[in-house]
């Protein structure tokens, strides 16, 4: 059978077509379907009142979160690879240093998107992606994605507690942050999902090649 000639603006016309058709990695990203509700006054009043208002109060706000969050569930203990007999021991916990890195790393993360990324949208999405598989790193000590919603709610009740001078502020405020700790929380629990199942997959492939490569061995 002879070659089939095809003219050469026909074949570019042709790629472009299927490059079009192939999915991008972004949009084979579950996380992409979650929705970014902030507006833009909320965005406001999460920038005007983070620093000056949230933190000058609370410099302690994520170290007192975890504290929270580990007193309702200590299977937390675990995950951050610290163990007790008496997780009421609160005061010797609260000294422990990975725990403090831990805080410190969370309120760096928040005053990132807030003050840094002004909450823009992408720049958000972006950080929270990677965080949420780094988080498979928990997966051996026991980590469950129910635990960001602990945290999420003791973070909240912590918030009601901070004064602001106006108090169509603080209710405005709080509500702004529901939306953006929920954001993050459920997008983290996506990509943490995702990543675990990849993880599964290569290690059900590696199992499979192994055990071809006993097979050949014995024979």
């Amino acid at each position: 059978m002879g070659c089939m000639l095809v003219r050469p603006e026909t074949l570019q016309k042709l790629k472009k077509r299927k490059k079009s058709h192939l999915p991008t990695y972004k949009s084979l990203r579950k996380s992409r379907t979650i929705t970014f509700n902030l507006k833009q006054e909320d965005k406001d009043i999460l920038i005007k009142h983070w620093e000056p208002t949230v933190l000058t109060q609370e410099p302690d706000l994520f170290l007192k979160t975890m504290m929270a969050s580990i007193k309702d569930s200590p299977k937390l203990l675990d995950i951050i690879s610290r163990k007790t007999s008496d997780p009421t021991a609160q005061g010797s916990i609260a000294e422990w240093p990975k725990l403090q890195q831990m805080a410190r790393g969370n309120c760096a993360f928040f005053t990132k998107q807030i003050v840094t990324n002004k909450l823009n949208e992408s720049l958000v999405r972006k950080d929270s992606e990677m965080l949420g598989a780094i988080h498979i790193q928990y997966a051996p000590h026991g980590f469950k994605p129910t635990f960001l919603d602990i945290w999420q709610s003791n973070m909240l009740f912590i918030l009601e507690q901070i004064s602001f001078h106006r108090h169509i502020d603080k209710i405005n405020f709080l509500k702004a942050f529901a939306e953006l700790s929920t954001f993050l929380c459920t997008l983290m629990v996506v990509e943490y999902e995702d990543s675990m199942q990849q993880v599964r997959q290569n290690e059900r492939h590696l199992k499979k090649h192994n055990e071809k490569h006993v097979e050949h061995c014995r024979f």
